[in-house]
């Protein structure tokens, strides 16, 4: 079973039935619309009032003030996007931490590298003077400075002490400054020749952004607040409220008009001059983990945030989220229920619920206090747990997501890891704390024995019905407990790899261990001895494995899901569509529909219902087939199809991309067979929509499917 998600038993039975299990190949994925969101840091902004977002999965841009995203990386390896700035020109330049920095002369459309001269590729900020040259700052290789718009770069670092430089900017008498993680600021002045340390009053050496004003002072910002240098100054005076400095401060952001604007992982702040203090202006944040804000021409100011990003049209009184087409959530866990609602924990964002196979996803984080979700789970009972990074560790859920309880008495305060569920036991690893086990869904916990656990970078964590607790780790391999027991043992004997991704347990006890170059491994006697099962998996770099309570396996890595019917011995490719994206999760719906979650793009789902998988206990007929609709893209009408297996009660609905209902084409009952019904691209009123997509989902019974379909004009 993945790290993420343990379903110990089911309420439902799942029969594999192998009519059918030969055309899982041809079957491919889609995104689901979500959940959207996602870590945003970089922010920059054009003469044209194009917005641009740099995330771990991308450039994206905004034309329309925010109001809907593209990612316009176009083939560029954004894999992490530290700075943004815009030339004269309206070149745009972008620093990344894998590959150097990026330039566009056409509005984000394509983008080229430019790092002849440089000696690394880890850029961290950015600056532009007046006269057109451009200086970063670089982790491990100082500063470096371009005079030809970035065609080549020279080092910069004659006297430079510290050469790991996240900021730089420079003020309008030519002296540059540069910010280090861990010594302090730098300054070149324009009469100098050599860098020179330049700290005095700061009480924090670890500097992430620096900017400079018309008047020639400098902001700074600390992992301990905000300083200021006056113009002609040499000591830095921390700028605080009521006596204290504000929060940690990831940025500091100066406007046209001189306004001075904080942002901190507990909210963003604008500073009041004529009182001398920050006022928190977090106002319809939902999420205060807040990277970088900047304005355009019109005063909007626009916020990047771990939930995405937000926008403010009166000088940050109020924010709205906006993250239309920004789909780059990392799922930690994906968990599903009887009724077929998904649930799908996020690493910075919390819980999202999609109840209409992902059209739309609704924030699910009612009484969470940590958003930062690292791994979730679902007992037979239909319970949820979650697990958070910090402080804040376990929350439990008795109504499918919609309100939590925090469930950490007695628990380390550290980063939850795994959690593990059985009939009658909860059991939850903690960061540098090893395992610990509740009897009453939380209410109390005890440690279990440390002893022999000698790894405590646990990665995957099950227990069998005997109370046998097994502990995957990363670099340790695999490590079981009894429960009796009053020290771990080691079981790694023919284990290929000691870096665990993943452990997942059947109802026969058998054990399965997803690995980092060692593929996927059995145990059929507890751990004592492991084979590799290998077949038909395309790589030995695991990320997830999970089963069913019927014993149906998956396993996921980099552009693919696999499945195996056979406890493992073999494994088949689940469709195409996933060869860009990383799996962390994948989840099996009652009514035989897969969703896989991903690090950096949402939520994945199978688009054809898969065949080989059918319920036993359930009245969902096994012959019900919703077509693509033809022709695809359409203009005006298209045909859409479906077999019913059985006479039902039958609705077809179209959606648009915000999952706003359109139109119902059918409600009613149906007989079984064939049926179609054509669609002429009008909305409930009769009036015609317009270009773009449209989902169209039927519903039977337990039944449901959704589609894509593409109205072109």
């Amino acid at each position: 079973m993945n790290r993420l998600q343990r379903v110990i038993s089911r309420t439902l039975s799942i029969v594999i039935v192998l009519t059918g299990f030969t055309n899982l190949q041809a079957q491919s994925w889609e995104t689901t619309n979500g959940p959207l969101g996602g870590t945003a840091r970089a922010i920059g902004i054009n003469s044209a009032g194009d917005i641009f977002v740099g995330s771990r999965s991308g450039l994206f841009r905004s034309t329309n003030n925010a109001d809907s995203w593209e990612n316009t990386s176009n083939g560029a390896l954004f894999h992490f996007t530290t700075s943004i700035a815009v030339n004269d020109s309206d070149h745009i330049f972008a620093g990344t931490t894998n590959v150097g920095i990026y330039r566009s002369k056409d509005g984000g459309d394509s983008w080229q590298t430019i790092n002849t001269g440089l000696a690394k590729r880890n850029v961290r900020s950015i600056h532009i003077n007046p006269n057109g040259d451009i200086y970063i700052g670089m982790s491990g290789a100082g500063v470096f400075v371009s005079t030809d718009n970035g065609d080549n770069w020279v080092e910069f670092n004659n006297g430079l002490a510290d050469i790991n430089v996240f900021a730089i900017t420079m003020n309008n008498n030519g002296d540059l400054y540069a910010g280090t993680i861990q010594s302090g600021i730098y300054r070149y002045a324009a009469t100098d020749t050599v860098w020179g340390a330049f700290s005095t009053g700061l009480n924090s050496l670890s500097i992430s952004s620096l900017k400079a004003n018309a008047n020639g002072d400098v902001f700074a910002a600390t992992n301990s607040g905000a300083y200021k240098l006056a113009s002609g100054d040499s000591t830095w005076v921390e700028l605080t409220n009521d006596s204290k400095a504000i929060a940690f401060t990831s940025s500091i952001y100066l406007t046209e008009s001189d306004e001075l604007f904080a942002t901190t992982l507990s909210g963003v702040f604008r500073y009041d001059t004529t009182a001398g203090s920050w006022n928190e202006i977090n106002n319809g944040l939902t999420n205060l983990r807040t990277w970088g804000i900047i304005s355009n021409q019109e005063d909007d100011l626009f916020l990047t945030t771990d939930a995405g990003i937000f926008r403010s049209l009166d000088n940050g009184a109020n924010w709205t989220y906006q993250v239309a087409g920004f789909n780059i959530s990392r799922i930690s866990a994906l968990v599903n229920f009887s009724d077929g609602t998904v649930l799908a924990s996020t690493e910075t964002n919390g819980i999202f619920k999609t109840a209409n196979d992902g059209i739309t996803w609704e924030a699910a984080n009612t009484g969470l206090t940590s958003f930062a979700i690292t791994t979730m789970i679902v007992d037979s009972n239909e319970v949820v747990y979650v697990g958070t990074s910090g402080t804040k560790g376990v929350f439990r859920s008795t109504d499918k997501g919609a309100t939590w309880m925090q469930i950490s008495m007695g628990l380390p305060i550290s980063t939850v890891l795994e959690l593990a569920v059985t009939q009658n036991q909860l059991y939850v690893a903690i960061s540098g704390n090893g395992v610990l086990r509740s009897d009453d869904n939380g209410d109390t916990w005890f440690e279990i024995a440390p002893s022999g656990l000698n790894n405590l970078n646990i990665r995957g964590l099950v227990a069998n019905s005997d109370g046998t607790v097994f502990a995957g780790t990363w670099g340790g391999g695999v490590f079981r407990i009894a429960e009796n027991d009053t020290a771990w043992t080691e079981v790694n004997d023919s284990l290929s790899s000691l870096s665990i991704s993943a452990l997942a347990i059947n109802s026969a006890g058998d054990i399965f261990a997803a690995t980092s170059g060692g593929g996927v491994l059995r145990s059929s006697n507890n751990g004592d001895m492991w084979e590799e099962i290998n077949q038909g998996i395309p790589t030995i770099w695991i990320n997830t494995v999970s089963v069913t309570a019927s014993g149906a396996l998956f396993t996921g890595a980099f552009g693919f899901v696999v499945y195996s019917k056979d406890n493992g011995d073999s494994w088949m490719p689940i469709g195409d569509g996933l060869e860009e994206v990383s799996i962390s999760s994948v989840t099996l719906k009652p009514d035989g529909q897969l969703f896989a979650g991903t690090l950096g793009f949402g939520v994945f789902h199978n688009t054809v219902i898969l065949t080989s998988v059918a319920k036993t206990d359930e009245n969902v007929p096994v012959g019900f087939v919703l077509d693509q609709n033809y022709p695809n893209p359409f203009n005006p009408t298209t045909t859409i199809s479906f077999k019913i297996g059985e006479r039902a009660n039958i609705r077809l609905i179209i959606y648009d991309v915000l999952g706003k209902e359109i139109r119902t084409l059918l409600h009613g009952k149906m007989s079984a067979g064939l049926h179609s019904v054509v669609w002429d691209g009008k909305d409930a009123f009769g009036r015609q929509v317009v270009s773009g997509q449209y989902f169209f989902r039927i519903e039977a019974g337990n039944y449901t499917k959704t589609r894509k379909m593409l109205l072109v004009k």
